[in-house]
């Protein structure tokens, strides 16, 4: 006769409890974490006026947040230069929906004073840079497609089409000749003369020198030599779109009354379809970093500026050509927005070596 094993059943009551528990256990080991609070830091978080610091962070992919005080946000990290001590804050959605946000402060130590105090009037005082400003000397340009886009690039900026081999009238004058030199009563484009400058100080070579012909009253400036060699698109190429930035908008002149002890200079234009100022300032003094009081015209309440710096790798609006393969630049382009206050000025942080270039708007 078989043997028999009574069964045993746990009451209903504790078997519900017990599969809401493994239910439970099961959920909370596969739930999403949130993501509230990224691992925000600043190197160095102290600084001296003149110097930036490395806004770093930890955030999930997908996420997409946004740094105060500037009009884009780079994936992870990004460059500031804060002309006084700055609480930065990171803020947007994490890729659950929850609400991200973290802050970092970067202390600044003040100068004992200011590199210079800038003050741009606000009523016109010359004619529209000519459009079409920039050109290229014969056998500047070649032919492959990565030059081809490095040329689009000038020309997104609205300054006109630029040819290689564009008609010239000419050397240009010595730029030291200049200010002595009779403005130009009919269209001159000339043919400017190899950078005085090597490395990364053409770059600013650069744009100072087409700033200085197009104030001068040059209809044109054909510029020597290739944009890039065999590996690396050349320093000057970034002078040439820090200018194309400046000058796109056709704008008018300025005047500008800069004070300083140091190798600065300034230029402004209105522009007339927005009645925006743009405002260059080139700062070639090695050694000397600090910031520029800028009395803004009136009605100006706000700068956002796009700087061009020349430590390795150069950058212009935080992005480099270096590595670049089809002529378009590698990485996210911000500027840093600083506000007027109630007298209409900003502080500018200014390193040493380096340009910024400034629109302000109402």
């Amino acid at each position: 006769m078989p043997t028999t094993f009574p069964l045993h059943f746990p009451p209903l009551r504790s078997l519900a409890w017990t599969l809401a528990g493994a239910a439970l256990l099961a959920g909370c080991q596969h739930a999403p974490k949130t993501y509230t609070h990224p691992a925000l830091s600043a190197q160095p978080a102290r600084i001296d006026a003149g110097q930036s610091a490395r806004l770093s962070w930890d955030a999930p992919v997908g996420s997409s947040l946004r740094m105060s005080g500037l009009t884009a946000t780079p994936p992870g990290a990004v460059l500031v230069h804060p002309a006084q001590t700055t609480t930065y804050t990171l803020s947007g959605p994490a890729p659950s929906g929850d609400p991200i946000s973290a802050s970092t402060t970067v202390e600044v130590r003040p100068a004992a004073q200011p590199l210079a105090s800038l003050r741009i009037e606000g009523h016109p005082v010359g004619s529209p840079i000519a459009e079409g400003f920039l050109g290229l000397a014969q056998g500047a340009g070649a032919a492959d497609g990565r030059n081809r886009q490095l040329l689009r690039n000038l020309e997104n900026y609205g300054g006109g089409p630029l040819r290689a081999g564009a008609p010239g009238t000419g050397t240009c004058p010595a730029v030291d000749q200049l200010a002595h030199a009779e403005p130009p009563r009919s269209a001159v484009r000339c043919t400017a003369a190899a950078d005085a400058a090597h490395g990364a100080a053409s770059a600013l070579w650069t744009a100072e020198m087409l700033l200085d012909y197009a104030q001068w009253g040059a209809a044109g400036v054909n510029l020597q030599g290739p944009l890039q060699d065999a590996r690396d698109v050349g320093p000057g190429y970034y002078g040439m779109l820090f200018f194309a930035q400046f000058a796109g908008a056709q704008g008018r002149w300025l005047a500008t009354q800069l004070e300083t002890s140091v190798r600065l200079r300034a230029w402004a234009v209105r522009d007339e379809r927005n009645q925006s100022v743009r405002v260059a300032l080139i700062h070639r003094d090695p050694g000397e970093s600090g910031t520029v009081d800028v009395q803004l015209p009136a009605g100006m309440r706000q700068a956002v500026v796009t700087r061009l710096t020349t430590a390795a790798p150069l950058r212009l609006a935080g992005q480099t050509f270096d590595g670049s393969r089809d002529g378009r630049p590698i990485g996210t382009a911000y500027g840093e927005i600083l506000q007027a206050d109630e007298n209409g000025q900003v502080v500018l942080s200014l390193p040493a070596s380096s340009a910024a270039l400034l629109t302000l708007t109402p």
